[in-house]
């Protein structure tokens, strides 16, 4: 596994202008309180961020392969789409876990299709965002007529995915 590919780079670079940006517009303070708020962003979720991932981790391990490839693989059609949809919306997780199981899934064998429609699945339509969050802020009618609106998207995007991503 390379530590140091593009994303980290990417990364680096982007601290290193916002470093000068900081030192730029409000010298050493603004530098320390910069650094110092994301540090303490990651003493809050830096434990939680780890933790994820070795669920993450455990989870791929234990998927089975032969099982994933064959409901979501290249030629479980629209049966595996409409699994990859009720996956997503029932995963009950924030990206920190939902992103490295959607990689897992890809290397168990799962067509990008089915991926891509886990994930927009997940965004879109996940059971406990709609009602911890949309149904007690937004209103049950609001809540429930935006996930409705949404419910065939996931698979409307997978299937639109086949056309583009091959594997």
């Amino acid at each position: 596994m390379k530590i140091f590919d593009s994303n980290f780079w990417i990364v680096f670079g982007l601290l290193i202008a916002l470093m000068g940006l900081a030192m730029n517009r409000g010298g050493t303070p603004l530098l320390q309180e910069g650094i110092g708020s994301g540090a303490k962003l990651f003493m809050r979720f830096g434990l939680v961020i780890f933790l994820s991932f070795m669920v993450a981790g455990l989870a791929e391990s234990l998927m089975p392969r032969e099982w994933i490839s064959s409901a979501l693989g290249e030629d479980s059609g629209w049966k595996g789409l409409m699994l990859a949809a009720a996956a997503g919306a029932i995963t009950p997780a924030g990206p920190f876990v939902s992103m490295p199981l959607a990689l897992g899934m890809l290397k168990a064998g799962a067509a990008p299709a089915a991926v891509i429609t886990f994930l927009s699945a997940w965004s879109l339509l996940a059971i406990h965002r709609l009602f911890a969050w949309e149904v007690p802020i937004l209103g049950a009618s609001f809540a429930f007529t935006r996930w409705s609106l949404c419910l065939i998207l996931p698979v409307l995007v997978g299937a639109a995915s086949r056309l583009i991503v091959r594997s």
